[in-house]
């Protein structure tokens, strides 16, 4: 049973091929996570969610490998800190 996608966010274009694959990728889409915290279009409890299924998806992924991979998590970390310190 194959798995459908998973929104993350929709105006984050795709820059090679089709899926996550490149690290601008990674910060736009956690940029449009914050962006529709921000404008409450999504909770808190989904935005989070949300930082960690993209995390998961880079550790996951055979295009995020070594250095790549350790780059995008900071990303992902850096997005969530943020996300996190707006709650407050």
């Amino acid at each position: 049973m194959a798995r459908s996608n998973v929104y993350l966010g929709k105006s984050v274009k795709d820059v090679n091929k089709k899926g996550l694959d490149s690290l601008s990728e990674v910060e736009g889409i956690a940029k449009n996570i914050i962006k529709d915290y921000q404008q409450e279009r999504i909770s808190y409890r989904t935005a989070i969610s949300r930082m960690n299924l993209l995390e998961l998806v880079v550790s996951r992924d055979s295009d995020f490998k070594g250095a790549k991979k350790k780059k995008a998590r900071k990303i992902v970390d850096k997005y969530r800190a943020k996300l996190m310190s707006m709650k407050e």
